[in-house]
């Protein structure tokens, strides 16, 4: 019993000294998603500022597929020191477990998450020529013409197809959802008249709608976008239920210290706020989330509740 007692007592303290010590060296952060796409750019902000923060360079590593599961699984396998991070998102975190059949890891079991750092509100963007001025009158013509009008979706499963059937769903439209392999593709698609609309972050849509090759119509969010002062809010034109974002954060193994958490959470405190960090995030149409533990947990069940509702009634299932 002395023996035990004495080994409890000295990997308690070794873990109190290397937590004290953290971090002694370069930190990874996986990236479940390919390189250039908006997780990637906003993961690596953050990487940037975290690096300035703790003093030691923070290197981001994308682990792409099977919509972020197998970087998140590698993550969950990783060393539960503090020198492994996740980057979370709406996908990884909330839709993956609502739609697929497998998913190789537990968010919630298997992660603790320090918090979510970033949010990127959706608009409804439509194509060139399309003649709805309005959001209310393109679901006026979706629901005289039912099945004739196209939405793109980034892929079975996705945010971008999840956006798009809470549209179809809280406004009674009947869209015709079209997938495409990725955000990028769905883009295009919707550039060249292939499909008449998307549901997606103004950060992969930006640039079009400053060319004037899409125009958007309504905002996904609570409030509207200093990028897009002219677009409504679905709320103001009576949908205040079609709220939808692509959202991110930071978890460790959930074996993790508790003092290496803590040291996590107070970087972020610090990055949340700095000028330099919120103006990056600002000029991409990206808001910073600036919550305590419980706000965030709270934010995250009701985007359980909700995409479980969307789910389920656009029995939305990945084999």
């Amino acid at each position: 019993m002395k023996h035990a007692l004495c080994l409890s007592l000295l990997v308690t303290a070794c873990a109190a000294f290397a937590a004290e010590d953290y971090p002694a060296k370069p930190i990874q952060m996986i990236v479940p998603f390919p390189a250039g796409g908006p997780a990637d750019i906003v993961g690596r902000l953050y990487a940037q500022h975290l690096s300035a923060v703790v003093g030691q360079p923070v290197v981001t590593l994308n682990r792409d597929g099977a919509s972020g599961s197998i970087g998140t699984a590698a993550a969950a396998r990783a060393a539960p020191d503090g020198y492994t991070l996740v980057f979370g998102t709406t996908s990884t975190m909330v839709v993956n477990p609502l739609v697929m059949k497998q998913v190789p890891y537990d968010f919630w079991r298997d992660f603790a998450l320090i918090g979510l750092i970033a949010n990127a509100p959706h608009i409804l963007a439509v194509r060139e020529g399309l003649p709805a001025t309005s959001a209310t009158e393109l679901v006026a013509m979706a629901k005289a013409s039912p099945g004739k009008y196209t939405i793109a979706s980034a892929g079975t499963g996705t945010i971008v197809q999840m956006a798009a059937e809470l549209l179809k769903l809280e406004t009674g439209a009947d869209l015709l959802v079209v997938p495409f392999k990725g955000g990028q593709p769905a883009t295009l698609a919707l550039l060249s008249g292939d499909v008449d609309m998307i549901v997606n972050d103004l950060t992969a849509l930006k640039s079009h709608l400053a060319g004037g090759k899409l125009r958007a119509l309504a905002v996904a969010h609570t409030s509207r976008l200093k990028l897009l002062p002219d677009a409504p809010t679905f709320g103001e034109l009576g949908l205040p239920g079609v709220v939808s974002s692509t959202w991110w954060g930071i978890g460790v193994p959930v074996k993790t210290a508790d003092a290496v958490q803590a040291r996590l959470r107070a970087a972020m405190a610090k990055i949340l706020i700095d000028p330099d960090y919120v103006a990056r995030l600002s000029s991409m149409a990206v808001e910073p989330m600036n919550m305590t533990p419980e706000q965030a947990n709270a934010f995250v069940a009701g985007e359980v509740r909700k995409w479980n509702t969307v789910a389920a009634a656009a029995k939305i299932h990945v084999d």
